[in-house]
């Protein structure tokens, strides 16, 4: 369906043609005024050489250039997609790791503090103490004979920016556990187990608990 005329079209196409009949019209006047003085035509201007920017973008207007094009596109874009994918895998298993950290510190600490509750005698304390070394009862077999500070700095390593100063709280108190827990490895294990042994251990898991979970 043939689309209607507008009025500014119109007269745009009139003062269009209005402008080539000026312009012939000079051209004409122009040639004849030559040809009367015997001057002659000027040589027409040699065209223009191809300069190496127009022969580049030819190049890439033609079939080949637009196939090398789209092949350079597509493999960069392949490339970032992949890399950015990559990226993303290691940032989910790193919070996977971090995680399962985590929740196997808390467990232990659990564990340990159930038992020494229940401790009667040095050997139920030992065995209650068995979790600064490996676990019993492991939420990942990975990490059953993990000691609770190998833990603890392997979380240190996946967190993005440690608490260095908590960090280096929570291992002096890991250090203070494990030298209390070897106190108790000289003494005999049916001998009972003293108050104050019970509650150093006991306050030694709970600071470091606390601080484990960001507790004041």
């Amino acid at each position: 369906m043939t689309q209607p005329v507008s009025i500014h079209q119109v007269i745009d196409e009139v003062r269009r043609r209005e402008i080539e009949a000026e312009e012939a019209l000079r051209h004409e006047v122009r040639r004849r005024l030559d040809t009367e003085h015997g001057v002659a035509p000027a040589a027409a201007a040699a065209p223009p050489k191809d300069g190496f920017g127009k022969k580049v973008l030819e190049f890439f207007n033609s079939a080949l250039g637009m196939w090398l094009l789209s092949s350079v596109v597509l493999t960069g874009g392949a490339a970032l997609i992949q890399n950015i994918q990559h990226q993303h895998e290691v940032e989910q298993k790193t919070r996977e790791q971090l995680s399962a950290h985590k929740f196997e510190v808390t467990h232990r600490i659990d564990q340990m503090e159930y038992g020494l509750r229940r401790a009667k005698t040095v050997g139920d304390a030992k065995a209650a103490m068995d979790g600064l070394f490996k676990s019993k009862f492991p939420l990942s077999p990975d990490l059953q004979n993990k000691s609770l500070g190998s833990l603890y700095l392997t979380m240190m390593q996946l967190v993005s920016a440690p608490d260095d100063k908590k960090s280096a709280e929570v291992m002096d108190f890991v250090r203070r556990l494990e030298e209390a827990e070897l106190v108790l490895q000289a003494l005999p294990d049916d001998k009972p187990l003293a108050g104050p042994q019970r509650e150093h251990l006991s306050k030694l898991l709970t600071s470091i608990k606390n601080l484990h979970l960001g507790r004041s």
